[in-house]
């Protein structure tokens, strides 16, 4: 009796190809959804701002390549949680590796800013921080604060010189473009108005931005003051103040709703995180994590910048 059940149990599903574990952990009342669906995509662009606000910098700006599966649920009284799997790639990479992902991402009925947790399985880490590096470094040593105006101009052109300070504003921005989207709005940045590095003592570097987002499905164009602090070992802290939109204008007057973007981004949370594969040896600082050696990268941490205890993940080695 015992060899017969674990036969069915142990060893039919290999016959029949099932899989021992299921990569998303997807609920039973998870029902799956056309990946090419507004809603699916909507989801997926909240992880890659997530992803890109976390882990990325000037050399590492992730786009969404092949969205793979999505699954959705309903949770009662709280909102609608979103299962996805999907391929990033680095965008500034000349490897045409892909990074796999897998994210849940929770839209409240009440919160602003989408509960999100992620994993990852990312290449070509070691050569990108070399280059943040590099770009660190020569920017330490500027004696005159580096300044820029409408990056991209009006004809979409970045001077290769500004290259990495609009990609430092993309992941910069993917942490106002996180917090501000909802399961129906949408942002993507559109260009610096302004940028001012400013010369201060320490190892971070220190800027300041006027951004302007672009929304959808309204079509409106968001202007955001930025404060960035970077240093190419450690997060990126930045704090933010947004002019209303329209919409959120009309909510505030008609108390239907709470304005976004109305205060500095706030950070919360017991640290930044870890990297192992950074390449740089194992760096040990106040609260901003730990990077180890060991090849491809593994991240994780607590979340911060109001998120509340809504962001564990873990970057595996491939």
């Amino acid at each position: 009796m015992y060899s017969t059940v674990c036969f069915v149990v142990c060893f039919l599903p290999l016959l029949y190809g099932m899989p021992k574990t299921n990569r998303l952990d997807l609920p039973v009342t998870a029902v799956e959804i056309p990946t090419e669906a507004r809603l699916a995509r909507q989801a997926a662009s909240v992880a890659v701002h997530y992803l890109n606000y976390r882990h990325g910098s000037p050399n590492r700006v992730y786009g969404l390549h092949k969205l793979k599966k999505v699954s959705t649920e309903v949770i009662s009284n709280i909102g609608h949680k979103y299962h996805l799997e999907f391929e990033v790639k680095n965008e500034e990479s000349s490897s045409n590796d892909t990074g796999i992902c897998t994210a849940n991402v929770l839209f409240h009925n009440k919160k602003k800013n989408a509960h999100t947790t992620l994993k990852c399985h990312l290449k070509d880490l070691k050569d990108s921080f070399k280059k943040d590096n590099t770009f660190y470094l020569n920017l330490k040593k500027q004696k005159n604060p580096v300044v820029g105006y409408n990056i991209p101009d009006n004809f979409g052109f970045v001077d290769p010189k500004m290259m990495l300070i609009w990609h430092l504003a993309k992941v910069s921005a993917s942490y106002i473009m996180w917090e501000k989207s909802t399961e129906v709005m949408k942002y993507d940045l559109a260009r610096i108005q302004k940028f001012n590095q400013w010369i201060k003592a320490g190892k971070f570097l220190h800027f300041t931005y006027i951004v302007l987002l672009h929304e959808l499905p309204t079509q409106e164009i968001i202007t955001c003051h930025m404060r960035v602090m970077w240093h190419p070992k450690q997060s990126l802290p930045v704090k933010y103040f947004c002019l209303p939109s329209s919409w959120e204008s009309f909510s505030k007057e008609s108390g239907s709703g709470r304005v976004e973007g109305s205060g500095f981004g706030r950070i919360e949370g017991s640290g930044f995180g870890r990297l192992d594969g950074s390449g740089f040896g194992r760096f040990e600082g106040s609260g901003f994590g730990r990077f180890e050696e060991s090849g491809f990268g593994r991240f994780e941490g607590s979340g911060f910048g109001r998120v509340e205890e809504s962001a564990m993940e873990s970057f595996s080695k491939n």
